[in-house]
């Protein structure tokens, strides 16, 4: 099947939410995430926010951004790195988790998932905290058929399909097929350790699609999974993507509660995902005469079915942290602002050297104002607005690429 449906498989979680139940001994630590919270509701923006003990860490790994407003669920604290969202709680009763992660597509794959949780668990500590408890709230697992196009398998007519989702939607572009979504909105999962929850739509939910199509519109992830895919440039080769995604509700009724749990028991989620919630005919499924349990599965999806054993979720290994912005894009953006605001000076299409002296005496005034400029505590608008964009564009760290 390895020849037939793709030269080569990577498996692995595109997103992970957890909670996590901690016991505080420290006071303060809310104290300075107040702080920084009101000052980033002061400035209409995020603002740098350090877990080092010392303030006088700028960059680095403990270094992200804190937001004015956090979430719903008493969580009064949102920090972020890249992708990586941490919601914080002051509550104390710990009967629901008073930290709440979200750990985005890139960071499941690079530097993965484990060890983003074990950075916050340094962090906890750092802080006299004390993880005593987890719960899994929502994981994608996913499978990439690397150079398959998805336009070989049958996936975008209904009637190929025997699954148990009550919503099926195919969409395309002017380019062909892109993918289709399989989504349950009520109901229940069969067998014995089920409890007849209702869940609400999306809590089971299948995506098949052009990972390469979608990747270009999310320029940091290009690099990611080009390594995870084993090429130099993420489009060398077409990549189809199943990618189930399960919230809590399905993932107790599956018996996951725990990030243990989920290690534990992933690759048997992702066989009644593949072979009991949904599967792909190789023949248009007869309904009328209720042949849906006598079909015959499309080889592809035999494929599909096996890539569970090697769920494993492993990082991904990277030469070098990559940012997540382009320079040449940023360029572009820089030099159509300053022709645009040469275009307000009068400065006409032949004054190019107009336009750039104007651009240099503007930047570097402003820069200057940037430098100058102090709030109330003493510190430069220059450096915080750097500070975040360290946040924000290093999420691992700078580190020199090789040369």
């Amino acid at each position: 099947s390895g020849i037939t449906w793709g030269s080569r498989l990577a498996t692995g979680f595109d997103r992970l939410k957890v909670g996590l139940y901690v016991i505080w001994e420290n006071p303060l630590f809310f104290e300075r995430l107040q702080d920084h919270k009101l000052a980033s509701k002061e400035a209409n923006s995020e603002v740098s926010f350090s877990f080092a003990p010392s303030p006088d860490l700028e960059h680095g790994d403990l270094v992200y951004n804190m937001h004015a407003t956090g979430r719903s669920g008493g969580f009064a604290f949102h920090v972020s790195r890249g992708d990586v969202s941490i919601f914080f709680s002051t509550r104390k009763d710990i009967k629901t988790p008073n930290i709440w992660v979200d750990i985005g597509s890139e960071s499941c794959w690079s530097p993965g998932w484990r060890q983003v949780l074990e950075d916050i668990k340094e962090i906890v500590e750092l802080h006299h905290g004390r993880i005593w408890k987890n719960n899994v709230s929502e994981v994608h697992l996913c499978a990439d058929f690397i150079d398959l196009s998805i336009q070989r398998v049958p996936i975008h007519s209904y009637d190929n399909w025997v699954t148990r989702a009550h919503l099926f939607n195919a969409y395309s572009d002017h380019s062909g097929p892109l993918g289709v979504t399989l989504a349950q909105d009520q109901g229940e999962l069969p067998g014995e350790a089920m409890t007849g929850v209702i869940f609400g739509k999306g809590d089971i939910m299948l995506r098949i699609y052009n990972k390469v199509a979608e990747l270009r519109r999310s320029l940091p992830k290009q690099g990611v999974f080009a390594s995870v895919w084993g090429v130099s440039v993420f489009d060398q080769h077409p990549v189809t993507r199943v990618e189930y995604q399960l919230r809590r509700p399905v993932l107790m009724q599956m018996k996951i509660d725990t990030i243990q749990d989920l290690e534990a028991k992933r690759n048997s989620a992702w066989l009644y995902c593949t072979q009991e919630w949904s599967r792909l005919s190789a023949h248009t499924v007869d309904r009328v005469n209720r042949h849906q349990d006598t079909v015959f599965v499309h080889p592809w999806w035999q494929s599909v079915q096996q890539a569970g054993i090697s769920l494993s979720a492993e990082p991904v290994k990277r030469e070098y942290p990559r940012a997540c912005k382009d320079i040449n894009k940023l360029m572009e953006m820089v030099l159509g602002c300053l022709m645009s605001i040469g275009t307000i000076l009068n400065c006409k299409s032949d004054q190019h050297e107009d336009v750039i002296k104007y651009g240099q005496m503007l930047i570097d005034k402003r820069f200057q104002q940037m430098w100058e400029n102090k709030d109330e505590h003493g510190r430069r608008e220059f450096e915080e607005k750097m500070k975040k964009r360290w946040a924000a564009i290093w999420p691992m760290g700078f580190e020199a690429p090789p040369v």
